[in-house]
């Protein structure tokens, strides 16, 4: 051992003197000559991985009071100081759940935030807002206008500069809201009232319009009267589904809203209502019960203790001829059930039937200079199902019509922030700020299994949830 120390030292001394430095001292070791004449033992040495850890993001829950005993709970994660840096820019994921649905479907799931955060990227922060609608831990229904001061109240907790979110901050975040079905309609009314303080938003088939359900009805029923194939073409055009599913799922959301609204005034509401920032509703606020909360109640489904059941109203079908007085409520196990449309047939002719205005376009914002406030970023995602090979069936599919009539109230929404909210903007601008994304035409068979969230198992549909994120995200980059 000491006779290859000694050999290790001359061969040293001798490089140095030669070739002096490091470099020097490599390049003579391993030369051929060296390696062809002299042994080195052999030194075994270890890998060390050079990945940094993924940094967890810290999640925390916050509940906030609402009036003299209600309160709010938002759950937010946030990514370590040490991944955004002490004074870099907050980017801030605002999720608002797609709330109750006809498909029974509530809130998002832990699940769903979870996957929500693997779409994020390390430096962006996530709160979910979880408004109260429908029945609670208790069992006791939550109606409008609560949700709407749920959602004011954390927002406003989210951007105001002396709020505990906010403490130690000097810039304001950026904010980005995300939401679907009812948490579509309260992310529209937060980019309509709270403008400044959004960056951009993302909506997955918003329900936005409230009152329009009953005129829909009243249309398709008095269509079945006119010629079949002009009155079909006139509704697959409007829609892009045959009448029949339209109307099962329109009847689907006016007993939705039988649980969701105890007044016509507070759908009337343009907080619960967001088009109607943007133009008249086209009937006046009727002081009771509209044509399709009249036919709900006449069927014996009490609003005030939730509404109806699912196992109470039938969909209607094409062969049901079956017609009712308004006072008649369907027997448990009766053979040919009372539906709402049948109902409503009677009911639309008779005086009670609101006056028909026109659905004036309203300027936004509705006061103060149009320069002085500019509309967020937008983007609205739909199904796309204008050439649906099922058009022209008179198969009745209620998620089909239920699409198609999102996809009505989402391109109605783009066309009238459009044309309502940018007065004197160059050409262009207005589509280029508020956008409408079609995803492929969904079948009936495509959509067999859908989760929570709205996103399909099948390859030949494309996830609207993902798409939104994924631009959301985009938006983070943008200026």
């Amino acid at each position: 051992m000491n006779a290859e120390l000694q050999l290790y030292t001359t061969l040293l001394q001798h490089v140095m003197t030669v070739n002096p430095g490091r470099h020097g001292l490599l390049s003579y070791l391993f030369t051929p000559r060296l390696r062809s004449s002299c042994h080195f033992p052999r030194v075994r040495t270890r890998q060390i991985a050079s990945i940094a850890p993924v940094r967890p993001r810290v999640h925390e829950t916050i509940q906030l009071p609402i009036g003299v005993s209600g309160r709010v709970r938002l759950d937010a994660w946030a990514p370590s100081p040490s991944a955004t840096g002490e004074n870099g820019q907050r980017n801030i994921l605002v999720h608002l759940p797609r709330g109750p649905d006809p498909n029974g479907l509530t809130r998002s799931t832990t699940g769903e935030l979870a996957w929500l955060q693997t779409q994020l990227s390390p430096t962006t922060s996530l709160v979910s807002i979880n408004y109260r609608l429908g029945a609670d831990a208790q069992g006791e229904p939550t109606t409008f206008p609560i949700p709407i001061h749920d959602v004011a109240t954390a927002f406003a907790h989210l951007t105001s500069s002396t709020s505990p979110f906010n403490s130690g901050q000097n810039d304001p975040a950026k904010i980005c809201l995300l939401g679907s079905h009812i948490g579509g309609a309260l992310a529209t009314m937060l980019a309509l009232t709270e403008a400044n303080d959004v960056h951009a938003v993302a909506v997955v088939e918003p329900l936005v319009d409230w009152v329009g359900l009953d005129e829909i009805v009243e249309q398709l029923r008095a269509g079945e009267d006119a010629p079949r194939k002009r009155q079909r073409h006139k509704s697959n055009v409007r829609f892009g589904a045959n009448d029949q599913s339209v109307l099962a799922a329109a009847e689907d959301l006016i007993k939705l809203r039988a649980q969701l609204f105890p007044t016509p005034s507070s759908y009337f509401d343009p907080f619960a209502s967001p088009v109607l920032f943007l133009r008249a509703p086209g009937r006046d606020t009727p002081l009771s019960n509209t044509v399709g909360d009249q036919m709900v109640e006449d069927l014996g489904l009490d609003e005030i203790r939730g509404g109806y059941g699912s196992d109470n109203l039938p969909r209607s079908s094409k062969g049901d001829s079956t017609s009712a007085s308004a006072s008649a409520a369907p027997a448990p196990g009766d053979p040919n059930p009372t539906f709402v449309s049948d109902i409503m047939t009677s009911a639309t002719t008779s005086s009670q039937t609101p006056r028909r205005r026109r659905k004036v376009l309203q300027r936004w914002p509705s006061v103060g200079r149009p320069e002085s406030t500019l509309l967020p970023r937008v983007k609205v995602f739909v199904g796309a199902l204008q050439n649906h090979p099922d058009a022209e069936s008179q198969f009745v599919d209620p998620r089909l019509g239920h699409t198609a009539l999102m996809r009505a109230q989402g391109s109605e929404l783009v066309e009238l922030m459009r044309r309502a909210c940018f007065f004197g903007r160059e050409k262009g601008f207005a589509e280029d700020r508020v956008q409408l994304h079609d995803e492929p035409a969904i079948t009936a068979e495509s959509a067999e299994e859908v989760d929570s969230y709205g996103k399909t198992s099948s390859s030949t549909a494309s996830s609207m949830p993902e798409s939104a994120v994924k631009w959301a995200q985009a938006m983070f980059r943008s200026d």
